[in-house]
């Protein structure tokens, strides 16, 4: 396989525009712009989300899609455990970013059932990295507004299979969001990575990466 990885805009070392953007006008540009015949398209988490909506926009421009730790556009199960998330909430609206960095770290490296500290380096500093500067960032003006009917509603027209990959330490929204992927889309499997929690790709790189490779080679 050939394998692109595109950040989002303001992620990694892409910025953010001042103008409202897509991000799914941007993931068909990329596959217009390299000529590309359909193609499988994996996502974690936000981008997980990301490859939803495009799957439900350009049904003809995907041939396999992986949903890693997914969130949905429409669906918003938060409101459900607000103990889980009250540490880095407060954190956020405090303004102290860097408590939020950690607090995200122990929800989402470590999951919030493990003890802190569970998952050892290099990925805490990984973690971090990663996650910090995106909290510096200001929102409010991006992406562009989200599929109109929203993704939560529109599951059931995934034409492409699925296969659902999450960590069974993972936060709870995330299972929601899986058993829903489970409900709707008609040709979705689940893959359950044990001792994981919403990052099983950096947890267990070769469980992973095998999991995909024999859907993605699957005929």
């Amino acid at each position: 396989f050939d394998v692109i990885a595109p950040e989002v805009r303001g992620f990694g070392s892409s910025e953010l525009p001042p103008e409202r953007w897509s991000p799914i006008a941007d993931i068909l540009g990329l596959i217009d712009r390299l000529h590309l015949k359909p193609v499988h398209l994996i996502g974690c988490s936000l981008g997980a989300m990301l490859a939803i909506d495009f799957a439900l926009e350009h049904p003809d421009r995907i041939s396999k899609l992986v949903l890693v730790g997914p969130a949905i556009g429409g669906a918003n199960f938060g409101t459900k455990y607000p103990e889980v998330f009250a540490e880095a909430k407060a954190a956020e609206e405090s303004g102290n970013i860097d408590a939020q960095n950690l607090a995200e770290m122990h929800l989402f490296l470590d999951g919030p059932r493990r003890r802190r500290g569970y998952v050892k380096e290099p990925l805490r500093d990984l973690f971090l990295k990663m996650n910090g500067p995106n909290l510096r960032i200001d929102w409010d003006s991006a992406p562009s507004p989200d599929l109109n009917p929203p993704a939560a509603e529109r599951l059931h027209e995934i034409t492409a299979p699925v296969l659902v990959i999450v960590g069974d330490e993972d936060v709870p929204t995330i299972f929601d969001a899986v058993d829903l992927l489970m409900e709707r889309v008609p040709h979705a499997k689940k893959a359950v990575i044990h001792d994981s929690a919403h990052l099983p790709n950096l947890e267990h790189p070769e469980e992973f990466n095998r999991l995909v490779l024999d859907f993605l080679l699957a005929d």
